[in-house]
């Protein structure tokens, strides 16, 4: 099968090590790299004839909108529903019918579940090809509501973003509200450690999408997550986020 990826690290590199064990023919975009207008046109050229296309840009809306766009030609497209509903992003393409959403967290790897999610135009048969995939990938495909984040982003997302707000607010220091919620709530990692992983562009795609969709106080996007992502304090990929990675 010959397989197009487009996104961001680290979810794009998990995908890419995925689709390679899986013997897939797998091509990878990096969203920076699609500032050259040759690889753009590149990219549109290779989407068009790939018999799947994933899309995984969660960083900001219209960034993925340009992404999805360059895709929208694709037989078959499986957009990540994180930053925008499947519905939303489907709309960008001229073949809503053959766009399914799905959701992951880095880090994405065999036996993992993926969220799948239909569009309000997705055909069943779309659907139905996703779910192939995905476990044709080694990983366990759930069926879920459309909506931006979907099920673990929308939360896990949204508890990265309370504790910078607690952090913003000098309540304790980044280790210790970390070491509160995994010995206090028995969590596997601290919610800004897990920041960090997923990236905190992506965090705070994610909290701008469930804002814009509902409007409501308890998504709107932490003054200290911002700064930190116009500071380039990206996470785990960039060397440093709300802790340092040497």
């Amino acid at each position: 099968m010959n397989v197009v990826l487009a996104g961001e690290l680290p979810l794009a590199d998990d995908l890419l090590k995925l689709c390679a064990d899986a013997g897939y023919d797998t091509t990878l975009y990096l969203v920076e790299s699609l500032a050259d207008a040759a690889i753009a046109q590149k990219l549109r050229a290779d989407a068009s004839t790939a018999e799947v296309v994933v899309e995984c840009h969660n960083e900001s809306k219209a960034g993925k909108r340009r992404v999805v766009e360059l895709l929208g030609g694709a037989r078959m497209m499986f957009v990540s529903a994180l930053a925008c509903s499947t519905t939303e992003a489907a709309s960008w393409t001229n073949r809503p019918a053959r766009v399914a959403g799905w959701g992951a967290l880095p880090s994405f790897q065999r036996d993992a579940t993926v969220e799948i999610a239909a569009g309000l135009k997705t055909s069943a048969d779309a659907m139905d090809q996703a779910e192939s995939f995905w476990n044709s990938l080694g990983v366990k495909p759930r069926r879920v509501a459309d909506g931006p984040g979907l099920v673990r982003a929308r939360i896990v997302c949204a508890l990265v973003n309370e504790a910078a707000s607690a952090l913003a607010d000098g309540i304790a220091s980044p280790a210790d509200i970390d070491t509160a919620m995994k010995l206090g709530m028995n969590y596997p990692r601290g919610p800004l450690e897990w920041g960090d992983q997923i990236g905190l562009d992506v965090v705070l795609g994610v909290m701008q999408g469930l804002y814009e969709e509902f409007g409501e106080d308890r998504y709107r996007p932490s003054p200290l997550l911002r700064r930190y992502v116009q500071a380039g304090w990206l996470g785990r990929k960039a060397g440093r986020g709300f802790f340092e990675y040497p």
